[in-house]
């Protein structure tokens, strides 16, 4: 019998601060006219005023009851296999260890829920059971691995080790939504595409370990754990991603890349697969493109009403040589198509030079290198000139006759889009100026520079406000650099927000990606800083104190003090 205490569950989160008298009133207000059959705890959590955390601890307390970090406890395993994986789904319960005396630690989500209590001790064939309070949201993280854990030892169970299927049996397009007839092999690859998919993962690595192989996934930009599987099976999962690839599955010593197309109810996404031989097999890289990704207007990928004036103006030239740059990841090719979709596309031929093509654009015409048959972007550009282009757009500049050519195609009257992996702005410039290039044609053509950053978007179903000390913040976010102190200038933040983590994020605290930029609209007085060989640090103090011009570290405060995103992200990124 439970013992109840006589604080209701809303006293309690007031007295610890969680929420306001007011909040509470308005919370009650709001059940009793709108929501009378919810309960409390799951009205102050849609209003946003508490997580499902703080519900479980108030909770806990009210009923004298223990409540326990599920996502940071260890759970004994052979209890857990006492009980099926669907009755476990449907009453939200996780039996965690057992003590000396037999008694057995039971977390449950709703504490009250006597049928779900006597449904645990007769799977546990036991009536010691001492019952504690689990949120809702660590529930279902321990419960997504469990379930991931099956589906790997459901297809291991299956896999037939002796033979491999023939290329020949093989189409190259796979269908995620058709594998109940298929062998366990082929279900354990297509889980570890679902997984990654469900999500929202733009990168795979299957990664050989001493023990046994390692799958995770790039989400939002971060790498994140998932499927696991013996080692032993390392070599047939290899060699069936190798066979829906097209690679050689007999070649284990040297790097191989290929593609394959996978289908889903909702859409349909290009894999480029990269293997690599390591000291306990192969690593296996895989690319997920989206097929029907939407190109973005500029107004949404997170640029400042400032910057999207430079660059409507950049782009309204009718020649020259515009640059987007910053590091692998930045999200400079989703720019590079947002700025083409703002072109009058119709009235104009639009050529861009890809490796891969990640967007599929109407009424331009996109080309694919391939450096196997010596399409280079050298080579296709020099043909490019002769197509009567109005807009080139070069996916990369990787060497000095790249950038020669795309110099000299905006020199003679054409539009030339194109990236550059550089840290800023200003560094993109002086880079380009030290690739044994005339610097008169550079500075006749340049236009203007962005560079960018991609940095997470908290979760607002989950993220948790904080108040700091202005200095202490900006000391944080800086990292004490006095020359990046200098450019922010008078600033004050005092209130900032941090990640949770939530079902609805997949506990990450993050739930996608925007941007954090500078652009910079190329001028003779920049020039002469450039030709002084002034450092780029020194030039930028120049720009903000003459200019005015905003910097990477100035749009990433401002995203920190809206609560877009958190001091944590700002630091892993810049």
């Amino acid at each position: 019998m439970l013992k109840v205490s006589k604080k209701l569950i809303g006293q309690i989160l007031v007295e610890k601060g969680l929420i306001s008298e007011e909040k509470l009133k308005y919370a009650l207000d709001f059940q009793k006219s709108k929501a009378p059959n919810k309960r409390i705890g799951e009205i102050l959590i849609e209003l946003g005023y508490i997580n499902d955390e703080d519900l479980a601890k108030a909770l806990a307390e009210s009923l004298n009851l223990q409540y326990t970090d599920i996502k940071n406890t260890d759970i004994d395993e052979t209890l857990l296999n006492n009980i099926p994986l669907e009755i476990i789904k449907h009453y939200k319960i996780l039996p965690i260890r057992k003590d000396q005396f037999g008694i057995i630690l039971l977390g449950m989500v709703n504490p009250l829920d006597t049928e779900a209590l006597n449904v645990a001790r007769e799977y546990l064939n036991t009536i010691n059971v001492d019952i504690s309070v689990i949120s809702n949201s660590g529930f279902e993280r321990i419960f997504n691995d469990l379930e991931n854990r099956q589906i790997v030892d459901q297809a291991l169970k299956e896999i037939k080790t002796e033979t491999i299927e023939s290329a020949e049996e093989l189409v190259k397009s796979i269908n995620l939504d058709q594998t109940e007839s298929q062998s366990g092999i082929v279900k354990l690859v297509e889980a570890i595409f679902k997984q990654a998919i469900t999500y929202r993962a733009t990168d795979i690595h299957i990664e050989p370990t001493r023990q046994n192989v390692k799958v995770r996934y790039r989400i939002d930009g971060v790498l994140y754990k998932g499927l696991e599987f013996p080692i032993e099976k390392l070599s047939e999962v290899v060699s069936r991603i190798k066979i829906i690839a097209q690679l050689n599955i007999t070649e284990s010593r040297l790097p191989q890349e290929g593609h394959l197309s996978i289908k889903t109810r909702n859409s349909e996404y290009d894999l480029r697969i990269s293997t690599l031989p390591s000291r306990y097999g192969e690593k296996v890289v895989v690319r997920i493109l989206d097929k029907k990704q939407t190109i973005l207007d500029i107004e949404k990928l997170g640029f400042t009403q400032e910057n999207i004036q430079k660059v409507k103006l950049m782009i309204s030239k009718p020649y020259g040589f515009i640059v987007v740059s910053g590091p692998t990841g930045a999200g400079k090719t989703t720019t590079l198509f947002s700025i083409l979709k703002e072109l009058d596309i119709e009235s104009k031929n639009i050529i861009t030079v890809e490796d891969p093509i990640e967007y599929e654009l109407e009424n331009i015409t996109q080309v694919q290198i391939n450096e196997k048959i010596g399409l280079t972007f050298e080579n296709c550009l020099k043909h490019i000139l002769r197509q009567d282009p109005d807009v080139i757009l070069v996916g990369e500049i990787r060497d000095e006759e790249t950038l020669r050519i795309s110099i000299q195609a905006s020199l003679t009257g054409h539009l030339v889009l194109t990236t550059i992996h550089a840290n800023d702005a200003i560094s993109t410039i002086i880079r380009m100026k030290e690739m044994n290039i005339n610097p008169e044609y550079l500075f006749s053509s340049l236009i203007g520079i962005i560079n960018q950053r991609l940095v997470r978007v908290l979760c607002n179903n989950c993220k948790k406000k904080k108040v700091k000390n202005t200095e202490e913040l900006l000391n944080l976010i800086t990292r004490g650099n006095n020359d990046e102190i200098e450019l922010i200038g008078n600033t004050s933040i005092e209130i900032v927000y941090e990640p949770v983590g939530c079902p609805i994020c997949n506990w990450t605290g993050y739930l996608g990606r925007t941007s954090i930029s500078e652009t910079i609209i190329f001028n003779n007085s920049l020039k002469d800083l450039i030709i002084q060989n002034i450092p780029a640090y020194r030039i930028k103090k120049i720009l903000s104190k003459e200019q005015n011009q905003k910097f990477l570290i100035n749009d990433a405060i401002q995203k920190v003090k809206l609560g877009i995103t958190s001091i944590e992200e700002i630091q892993r990124v810049i």
